[in-house]
């Protein structure tokens, strides 16, 4: 059976709102704003939950085809 693990998304979305996080300190230090916008951060999860499911469907396929 093959799922994918949709909480995985909220995971890649913490991990980007904390980098944000990051990058406003660092913007505070070098008074020059690095930071990512809303859509920004938005799409930077959505590439990880991508790439994520890539790999789960390539992971999927490998043990399926391997019972032929």
């Amino acid at each position: 059976m093959f799922s994918i693990d949709t909480s995985k998304f909220d995971e890649f979305l913490e991990a980007e709102k904390q980098r944000q996080l990051a990058m406003m300190e660092v913007s505070k230090m070098i008074g020059v704003d690095v930071t990512f916008s809303d859509k920004e951060i938005i799409r930077n999860a959505e590439e990880k939950f991508s790439k994520y499911v890539s790999e789960e469907v390539n992971k999927w396929m490998k043990s399926a085809l391997s019972l032929i």
